[in-house]
């Protein structure tokens, strides 16, 4: 699985080495989607440890924030269900 990392503070990301030289806005697009990105990651991440968690602990309902069809970053939910639950 592919993550990304977080972007961190704006100060400290319109300073890096790749972003130099670019104009603001085109840092500024970047910078949001990183963050995005990143915020979208760990999401699915805590999703994926609240399943695991109520899996182990005999069960419960699937957080209402995941619905069948669902796509979180590069994964469907449905493949997620079928591969891990059946």
């Amino acid at each position: 699985m592919f993550l990304s990392n977080d972007p961190g503070p704006w100060q400290y990301y319109v300073n890096r080495q790749d972003n130099v030289g670019l104009p603001i806005m085109e840092v500024k697009d970047k910078y949001m989607r990183e963050q995005l990105l990143f915020e979208q990651q760990m999401n699915f991440i805590y999703q994926q440890q609240m399943i695991m968690s109520q899996a182990s602990s005999g069960g419960g309902p699937i957080p209402s924030s995941i619905s069948s069809g669902d796509t979180i970053n590069e994964f469907v939910v449905d493949d997620y269900v079928e591969n891990y639950f059946i």
